[in-house]
């Protein structure tokens, strides 16, 4: 039992750094050539995978920790398919091409995790909690489209634009920052993770009352996610750009809990745990 729990405890740290690197190496701008880029997308996925298996996914002996087990794989892959995406960073002077794969991989990420929180919401209603679990799928299934059609407009968008396509040109010929299909995909992606926090807090109480959460952890990710939310609130719709967000203290925090990627963070972390309860 010792030495299982030293490999237990081995794999949670390794998966944790995993996903952390992941993370970090897609958030960061870097060119790498082919090789590297392909070589480090590889072995990021491989250690993800195998330390996520390690941890709880392959070691359940019941329909009650596999359903838990499973939601714990699904909620960790939006972060772990980012290790596709290492050098990509932020917006900016990125090929046409490395924007579509971002955002190919962002509407993926979005399936993933509406699957994900499907099967923990059911793993929940066989434990018997049904109120938190309910309000926190709802929440989810709503934020869920909003996403998908955020990622699929900025996936058109970058396809129209390697194409020579243009669907926002002005009278001279020159293009608008935001077409209004931009706009509206601006608006979707607020509601969407507005959508997605308060359900990561709706689960969190949810596991906190079927005891695969403690008190103290379920509470902290349920004043986590109403904090992102109140940040959001205070930026507001519109979503500004890097200079405009840090113009203003207060517009920063809803900048960074706005990123695309930054909703699924927590939920990723609610996997993780899920992952290591069911490997007990």
């Amino acid at each position: 039992m010792p030495q299982y729990r030293s490999q237990q405890s081995l794999s949670l740290t390794v998966l944790s750094i995993s996903l952390i690197l992941a993370l970090v190496l897609f958030g960061v701008r870097a060119k790498y050539s082919p090789g590297v880029y392909y070589a480090l997308a590889i072995a990021q996925l491989s250690v993800v995978c195998l330390a996520a298996w390690k941890l709880g996914a392959g070691r359940f002996r019941s329909e009650e920790r596999v359903n838990f087990a499973l939601a714990g794989g699904l909620l960790i892959a939006p972060v772990a398919l980012l290790s596709l995406l290492p050098g990509v960073g932020p917006p900016g002077d990125q090929v046409p091409a490395e924007n579509q794969l971002r955002f190919l991989v962002l509407l993926v990420d979005a399936i993933l995790v509406a699957v994900g929180m499907g099967v923990l919401k059911e793993a929940l209603v066989q434990h018997g909690e049904r109120v938190f679990s309910t309000l926190a799928f709802t929440s989810i299934t709503l934020a869920s489209p909003l996403y998908i059609l955020f990622t699929g407009i900025q996936y058109s968008d970058y396809v129209a634009q390697d194409r020579g396509w243009s669907w926002a040109a002005s009278v001279d010929g020159s293009l608008h920052e935001l077409s209004p299909l931009d706009t509206l995909s601006v608006t979707l992606l607020f509601f969407g993770g507005v959508l997605t926090y308060l359900a990561t807090a709706a689960f969190a109480m949810s596991l906190r009352q079927t005891q695969w959460l403690g008190r103290k952890v379920a509470h902290a990710f349920v004043i986590a996610s109403l904090f992102a939310v109140t940040c959001l609130v205070i930026r507001g719709l519109d979503y500004p750009g890097l200079a405009a967000a840090f113009g203003h203290w207060y517009t920063i925090p809803g900048f960074v809990v706005g990123i695309p990627a930054v909703p699924w963070i927590m939920p990723c972390m609610l996997g993780v745990l899920l992952l290591r309860r069911a490997g007990r």
